[in-house]
């Protein structure tokens, strides 16, 4: 490891792996750390650990290679169960993306993901997190766990993709987000996220920050080029959209571990989050 990891990551990772090794024997040949930890903005028992696995060609073969890498996410379970018991979702375990071999070289946004999984959910047919955002977390700051320093993997990140990927990204997943905060459907949601999104208690701290930072880094990104992390985006939030400061200040309070402001009022979240999305949506695509 060419950089230091925190050492509860560090923790995780090495479990995470010597599980690797023993679910699929000589498959994970190279992997690196990218998200919060590339960004230096890793906080312990907050954020998520990302990363990118390399699996060997001979294992592309394998009738049983989804099956092995179901168990590998499985192998989280425990992790990720104490981690919510604790409140920290799935900051306690890996998230992880795998590629094949013979794709890392390829430009990312032709890669072929073989399978991802983040928090409880397994995904066999693809990988969110292979894209140029992700890629330029690598190139710039990511930190390789095993096989070659990543300098050598010969990533191309694509930047001529970066902002028209963004603005792809605000149009198909936030705008609706924000829409969907707004309308609050009864229909019965699939994941845990949707969930905590039309709860009718109402959001959570944490949805409010997924939903209010998310849309503040995309904007940040498609004015300057920079990949920032989640507390840099309240602060950019703060200064680009100061009218939204109240909905923003709950957001970094629990991005930091701090109490939770008194006002606004819980009961407030929900209008305010969709509306802060709305804007820094309609600001960065217009």
């Amino acid at each position: 490891m060419s950089v230091p990891l925190p050492p509860d990551a560090a923790t995780a990772i090495r479990s995470y792996l010597r599980a690797a090794d023993r679910i699929l024997p000589g498959g994970i040949i190279a992997c690196a750390v990218t998200g919060s930890i590339a960004l230096g903005a890793y906080r312990p028992g907050r954020s998520d650990i990302d990363l990118v696995a390399v699996i060997a060609d001979e294992w592309l073969d394998r009738p049983d290679l989804i099956r092995r890498l179901r168990l590998l996410h499985l192998s989280q379970v425990p992790r990720l169960v104490v981690g919510a018991a604790r409140g920290r979702g799935v900051s306690a375990c890996c998230n992880t993306v795998f590629i094949a071999e013979s794709e890392v070289s390829r430009p990312v946004t032709e890669i072929r993901p073989i399978a991802s999984h983040t928090g409880e959910i397994f995904d066999s047919h693809g990988a969110f997190d292979v894209n140029p955002v992700i890629w330029k977390e690598l190139v710039d700051g990511g930190i390789t766990v095993r096989g070659r320093p990543i300098a050598a993997w010969g990533l191309d990140a694509q930047p001529e993709a970066l902002r028209p990927w963004v603005r792809t990204n605000l149009r198909e997943y936030w705008t609706p987000l924000a829409a969907q905060l707004r309308d609050r459907p009864r229909r019965t949601p699939r994941t845990l996220f949707h969930r905590l999104l039309t709860s009718p208690r109402g959001l959570s701290a944490g949805t409010v920050a997924w939903c209010v930072l998310g849309p503040a880094r995309m904007h940040r990104t498609l004015a300057t080029g920079e990949i920032i992390g989640k507390e840099a985006a309240g602060r950019h939030g703060l200064d680009a959209f100061p009218q939204h400061a109240p909905i923003t200040e709950v957001a970094l309070a629990k991005v930091r571990g701090a109490r939770i402001p008194s006002a606004p009022s819980r009961a407030q979240w929900r209008a305010l989050t969709a509306s802060a999305m709305e804007d820094m949506i309609t600001a960065s695509l217009g």
